[in-house]
């Protein structure tokens, strides 16, 4: 039969699973026993289902044409990625991260430390974009504090993580919280102001909730916060001056006047950049290999070092590539019927609005724990379900809400995901140990899954009367 005259076949429900199958295969073999990066596991399921496809009489082209189009539309939150990378590395060497250090834990008071806490690690991640960051910065700071003061690490743990990842989600410079909303085409700034309606009410809760176990566990007698010797260490290897306040309040601004993400970030580089010259006497041949290769420090404390040694695009080539290939795996199933047959399945079980919420929820989470890495369990359910919240008159942020709080809150709580990994590298706490005080982490996914069912901040695309006429 000539390439013209194939006949495309939908798949069966057992070979759309296929690829899914192969890719949950080869990361549990690279996350447990070969310990290596999952990159090539997901080009393996994309392998997969590019076969499946083909012998299923999809031609080359349109095999092609299903991976083309889903790595497109995500090209501006690939730069925008390229330019986070880039602002880490900057707004550590202008001294800009060091000083919110030094002054955050300056006003802690011991009672007061877990809430302190949340709330500091929420407003660094927001202003950086970065959990891991906060989490490499404050995080590890905080751990050392809270030892002295007697807290258990894993209390200490979860508040970190559950401020980081806070902040991270409603931060317009979050590479996950422009990745989402980017894979549907949905506006970053109305993705963020969606979440808030879940976001809030339970940091609030989460707020109570770490004052209490503060009140219960310090005692004021005897703690004694301990960071001197991050604060003396900043103080010799960075001029802290008030100028350093500049990028993140002018980022501040730039997200209250609905600021495109690629503008403010740029703006955010440029400022850091001047600062670093101006403030830090670096060169501007400093700036530019930090903007590629990310800021180093060497001195004679190796936790230092490890804290700031971090950022630059090249950082970000990892995560860049791995949506890339995720992009693919999912463009061809969805192009080739695959995650048609799957999410047909699946719709003999979703009723109500809130089944499907759910429903979106559980698959992150699923593949959050069979796949390892929170970018695809963002990206692959976005291209399931688009067509389903859809056809049920749902407006596709109401989707990419229940993504972030599935696939990007629920990462860190799963210790061989790679960011329980990355929590208990730098923080020396198991995701298991943590888990339970990580409060904000768990409970946006009952609380999104609560709006789902109760119709409360589930927008339409079309109000009910248009929606009603034009399917009558």
């Amino acid at each position: 039969m000539s390439v013209e005259n194939r006949k495309e076949k939908t798949p069966s429900l057992l070979l759309s699973l296929l690829p899914f199958l192969v890719t949950g295969v080869a990361l549990g073999l690279s996350v447990f026993v070969y310990d290596v990066e999952p990159h090539v596991a997901v080009l393996l399921g994309a392998i997969t289902a590019g076969s499946v496809a083909y012998i299923h009489g999809f031609s080359w082209e349109t095999i092609e044409e299903g991976f083309k189009d889903s790595i497109y539309r995500i090209i501006p939150a690939l730069i925008i990625l390229l330019i986070i990378g880039m602002i880490i590395g900057i707004w550590i060497s202008s001294g800009i991260v060091p000083a919110l250090i030094y002054y955050g834990f300056t006003f802690m008071q011991p009672s007061w430390f877990l809430p302190a806490v949340l709330v500091f690690c929420s407003f660094v991640s927001i202003i950086t974009g970065s959990s891991w960051t906060t989490i490499g910065t404050i995080g590890v700071a905080s751990i050392g504090v809270g030892q002295g003061l007697g807290i258990p690490e894993a209390a200490i743990a979860g508040a970190v993580v559950s401020g980081a990842f806070f902040g991270d989600k409603l931060s317009p410079l979050s590479d996950t919280t422009n990745l989402t909303p980017a894979v549907l085409g949905v506006d970053l700034y109305e993705h963020i102001k969606h979440m808030l309606p879940s976001t809030i009410p339970i940091f609030g809760v989460a707020l109570v909730l770490y004052t209490g176990l503060g009140l219960y566990l310090v005692d004021n007698n005897t703690a004694s916060i301990g960071v001197g010797e991050y604060q003396k260490y900043i103080l010799e290897h960075f001029n802290l001056s008030p100028l350093l306040a500049i990028p993140p309040a002018a980022i501040i601004m730039m997200i209250l006047f609905k600021v495109p993400a690629i503008p403010s970030l740029t703006l955010g580089v440029i400022l850091g950049g001047l600062l670093q010259m101006y403030v830090q006497d670096q060169s501007i041949g400093e700036f530019f290999t930090i903007l590629y290769s990310g800021f180093t420090i060497s001195t004679d404390w190796q936790e230092m070092d490890a804290l700031l040694t971090r950022g630059g695009m090249s950082s970000m080539y990892s995560i860049i590539n791995l949506g890339i290939l995720s992009l693919a795996l999912g463009g061809i199933m969805y192009k080739c019927k695959m995650l048609g047959v799957i999410v047909g399945n699946l719709g003999r079980v979703i009723q109500r609005q809130g089944d499907l919420i759910v429903t979106t929820l559980s698959t992150s989470i699923f593949i959050n724990i069979f796949g390892a890495n929170q970018y695809l369990a963002v990206i692959i359910p976005a291209q399931m379900y688009e067509d389903t919240y859809k056809s049920r008159n749902l407006h596709l942020k109401n989707l990419s809400r229940a993504l972030e709080s599935g696939g990007t809150l629920t990462a860190p709580l799963i210790p061989w995901n790679s960011n329980g990994i990355f929590v208990m590298s730098v923080l020396g706490v198991n995701a298991l140990a943590y888990a339970p005080y990580a409060f904000i982490c768990w409970m946006s996914v009952i609380v999104v899954a609560i709006l789902g069912y109760a119709n409360i901040s589930m927008t339409k695309i079309y109000p009910s009367d248009v929606w009603n006429d034009m399917h009558n």
